[in-house]
């Protein structure tokens, strides 16, 4: 009768979900402030996150993955991440749109475009990113960040 018990809660141990592994927890900044850079139209210029991103392997059971395991990413409560993207050029004129996610979802309210005139200054300024723009046209951006506080 011990061998039977003990047979059933060795399988209801391996086919159902127990145990959990943290595989990676990192921050995350894209970019090098004072180094030259470039992104093409439509992509990210740059990304700053702040809090961690966890991959964590969480053991499911047999039954519910082919090898017993699932991977999951879970950001942090205080996780958040910014992104910069170049949308383009019409005359002097450069445009650039932000977006911000929260706890790994965006958040509607924290999208914006701005357009700057280079024709002004090819110096930019958003929230605490200086930038200065070294060239720009319909295809690329190439600038520098000089300071992100």
């Amino acid at each position: 009768m011990k061998r039977i018990t003990l047979s059933v809660v060795v399988a209801t141990a391996l086919l159902s979900g127990c145990a959990s592994t943290v595989i990676e927890q990192r921050a995350f900044k894209s970019y090098t402030v004072g180094r030259d850079l470039t992104a093409a139209t439509g992509s990210v210029m740059f990304t700053d996150q702040n809090g961690y991103i966890t991959k964590r392997r969480v053991w499911v059971g047999i039954l519910n993955s082919p090898d017993g395991w699932k991977t999951m990413t879970e950001p942090s409560e205080d996780f958040y991440k910014k992104e910069l993207i170049y949308s383009g050029l019409s005359g002097t004129t450069v445009e650039l749109n932000y977006r911000e996610f929260r706890q790994g979802y965006a958040a509607p309210a924290f999208y914006q475009s701005v357009k700057y005139d280079l024709a002004e200054s090819k110096t930019v300024q958003f929230q605490n990113f200086t930038i200065d723009i070294i060239a720009a046209d319909n295809r690329q951006i190439k600038y520098k960040i000089v300071r992100d506080r």
